[in-house]
């Protein structure tokens, strides 16, 4: 498994090292390597306690209030216009930005 950590240099008490995606895991040492050691067994330590699981939530679509507007365009005989449109003003901003 990897992880992304972000390592910072927290003089004069060293090295503050904090596991991205889990803000609750900030870990401190007086060298990087230190750090870093704790690091790695805070997140073995963490997943031998733990389990992944997948849930699957039913979704009732009849109280998504953005329901109502879907297809709401599908007969309009200007849409792909429109479509058009937005396409070619992104283009031109990205060549903007190219600049």
């Amino acid at each position: 498994m990897k992880v992304n950590v972000l390592l910072q240099n927290n003089i004069p008490e060293g090295y503050v090292a904090t596991v991205l995606g889990w803000p609750d895991l900030m870990i401190r040492g007086k060298t990087e390597e230190e750090a870093l050691d704790k690091v790695r067994h805070a997140v073995t330590s963490r997943l031998q306690q733990s389990k992944v699981v997948t849930l699957d939530i039913p979704f009732d679509e009849s109280n998504d209030p953005w329901m109502k507007f879907a297809g709401m365009w599908e007969n309009d005989p200007t849409f792909d216009d429109f479509m058009a449109e937005i396409a070619a003003y992104r283009r031109e901003l990205d060549e903007q930005e190219r600049v």
